[in-house]
C-alpha cells in the first residue's frame, strides 16, 4: 500500500515555558514525530538559574502527552518535573504557511500569558510562562525559509510574540497584545516595530543553548540517519534577556523577561 505524501511525515511539538522575577528559567519540550512508519517520542528540559547556570535533559521515550486547558499541568516522571500554568490571555491560532498539496503548518498559541508555577528539584518556581504547539505535516526541509527567528515577551500588561522567516516565503509577523505588526526591524539587542513606535531592548542576555541540530539529537542514531543534512547541520541559538519595552520618544511602558532564538539552515 502506498501512503500518500500526507501519512509520511507528521510532527506535533509542544513547548512550554516559565521564567521567574529573578531569571530562573524553564523551556519544556513534548514532540510526537512520525516519519512513515517510524514513530518517535521526545522530552526534554532546559532549566537556566538565576545565574545563567544551564541543565538539560532529554529523554526519546514515550510519556503522556499533557492536556492542554485553561488550566495545564504536567507530570513527567522522566524529566523529575512537574508544573502548572493558568492561562490568562486569549489563544491564538494561525496557520503559518501551506503548500500546493494544502498541507498546513498551524501554529495553535494556547497560552500566550499565563501564570506558571513549576516544581523541580525540591524547590518551586513561579513567573510568568507561554505554552504552544506545532503541527507540522511537511518535512522541515521542505519549508521555504533558511532563517527562522522567534521569540516572546511578557510582562503584566503586555504579552509580544514575534515570528520571523527569511527565504523564499518570507514572514514578518510580530503581535502586541493581539494586534498585528508587519514591519519588524532586527537588531542584535533590540526588537524595533510599528514604524520605530515600539522599542524591545534586550539586556543582560545570557545564551541557553548554542549549537547544531545535529548534536541536540545525540540519540536515536535511526533519527539521525532519517532527517535530512540540512536540518541536522541547522544552527540554533536560544537567549533569555531582561526586557524593556519602551513607546514613543523611549518612554518606557513595561519591562519583564524576553525568551528567542534564531535557527538557520545550510541550502
Amino acid at each position: 500500500m502506498k501512503l500518500s505524501k500526507s501519512k509520511i511525515f507528521k510532527l506535533e511539538k509542544l513547548y512550554f515555558d516559565c521564567i521567574d522575577d529573578v531569571g530562573n528559567c524553564f523551556i519544556i519540550y513534548w514532540a510526537y514525530l512520525k516519519i512513515y512508519y517510524l514513530k518517535f517520542h521526545y522530552s526534554g528540559i532546559i532549566f537556566s538559574d538565576s545565574n545563567n547556570v544551564i541543565t538539560e535533559k532529554s529523554k526519546f521515550k514515550k510519556t503522556s502527552k499533557p492536556l492542554i486547558n485553561r488550566l495545564t499541568y504536567i507530570e513527567n516522571p522522566c524529566l523529575k518535573i512537574n508544573g502548572i500554568w493558568k492561562g490568562t490571555d486569549n489563544p491564538i491560532t494561525l496557520t503559518l504557511f501551506k503548500d500546493a498539496m494544502n498541507r498546513e503548518l498551524i501554529w495553535d498559541c494556547h497560552h500566550p500569558k499565563a501564570l506558571a508555577e513549576i516544581e523541580y528539584n525540591n524547590k518551586t518556581y513561579k513567573g510568568l510562562g507561554y505554552i504552544e504547539t506545532l503541527f507540522l505535516p511537511i518535512k522541515p526541509w521542505d519549508l521555504p525559509f533558511e532563517e527562522l527567528r522567534w521569540g516572546r515577551f511578557l510582562s503584566d500588561q503586555y504579552t509580544i510574540i514575534w515570528i520571523y522567516w527569511r527565504g523564499e516565503n518570507p514572514l514578518n509577523k510580530i503581535l502586541c497584545n493581539s494586534l498585528e505588526y508587519n514591519d519588524a526591524i532586527f537588531l542584535v539587542d533590540r526588537i524595533i516595530f510599528d514604524k520605530g513606535n515600539y522599542v524591545l531592548l534586550f539586556k543582560d542576555i545570557s545564551t541557553l543553548r548554542k549549537g547544531r541540530i545535529v548534536n541536540i539529537l545525540s540519540k536515536p542514531n535511526l533519527l539521525k540517519f532519517i532527517l535530512n543534512r540540512k536540518i541536522l547541520n541547522g544552527n540554533e541559538i536560544k537567549y533569555k534577556a531582561r526586557t524593556i519595552l519602551s513607546h514613543e520618544d523611549n518612554k518606557v511602558i513595561a519591562s519583564g523577561w524576553s525568551l528567542y532564538e534564531t535557527v538557520t539552515w545550510e541550502k
